[in-house]
């Protein structure tokens, strides 16, 4: 298999980064999408960051292993490690991509929504400030419950509307505090966004997914690998969690040409990881 033709790695905790996969199929629709999603251990944001780290380890080697082309860090959490996860193609990270769309808004106060463990990182507001002269401050505020709701309540209104009073509770300091724009620091953050624009219309948010996705396309372009093929590429889904789900919530989001959705057996954690 020629490098051109090789697939797109994507990888998250969850289903958050269907994001990603639906933003990539968008920018891109002839490539062919490998991804990985570890609902076995979801929220990730709870986890050690040695935890997560190893997570991390885990999926990079098994999409190494299929010789994909670049490898997309959906999982904000993941992106705080990807240091710590040496690979042989290219690794894109929803944070960098997330902290360079803040960068480009030149807001004078940032507000970040994430997990706890990117929040307890202070990832976001380092990258932030060291890319932005004009921005001034940057609020970050750890969520420790809301990925796993978005992510148990697509398709279900009642929960959906207590993520929306999650949202409120969790993004109502940000607004009092007058940030410009919020970053959605957790690629499941994107699918309620419907309901964060009827809280607060007026926020600017900006989309990691969207990010990593137009960072992939020029890098693509750049170096000559964008996939040949005529036709439109296909997307394959595996996943630690469960098959009927994860089929039903690709439906949910808009993904198109699934292949086919396959478990794949977790990394076992040591008891209190």
């Amino acid at each position: 298999m020629s490098e051109r033709n090789r697939p797109i790695g994507i990888l998250d905790s969850g289903i958050g980064g269907f994001t990603v996969a639906r933003q990539v199929q968008k920018l891109l629709p002839r490539e062919d999408l490998l991804y990985f999603g570890d609902g076995a251990h979801i929220p990730y944001g709870n986890h050690t960051r040695e935890t997560v780290a190893a997570l991390a380890r885990y999926m990079f080697d098994f999409l190494e292993r299929r010789q994909v082309k670049a490898i997309l860090a959906a999982c904000n959490t993941i992106s705080c490690v990807v240091d710590q996860c040496p690979a042989s193609c290219p690794v894109f990270s929803a944070v960098q991509a997330g902290a360079d769309g803040a960068a480009r808004l030149g807001a004078a106060k940032v507000g970040v929504i994430s997990t706890v463990l990117t929040h307890n990182s202070r990832i976001y507001p380092e990258k932030i400030l060291a890319q932005s002269p004009q921005t001034r401050v940057v609020l970050s505020c750890g969520c420790p419950d809301l990925a796993r709701m978005v992510e148990h309540s697509l398709g279900d209104p009642a929960g959906m509307d207590r993520v929306e009073g999650e949202l409120r509770r969790e993004l109502a300091p940000l607004v009092q505090e007058g940030v410009d724009c919020c970053v959605l620091g957790c690629t499941h953050y994107p699918l309620a966004a419907d309901r964060i624009h009827k809280l607060y219309p007026r926020l600017a948010l900006v989309d990691p997914a969207e990010e990593i996705a137009r960072t992939l396309k020029t890098y693509l372009e750049r170096a000559g690998l964008e996939n040949p093929q005529e036709k439109a590429g296909t997307l394959t889904i595996y996943t630690t969690g469960d098959v009927a789900e994860y089929t039903l919530r690709a439906r949910q989001v808009g993904l198109e040409r699934v292949a086919a959705v396959e478990f794949h057996p977790p990394m076992e954690l040591r008891s209190g990881g």
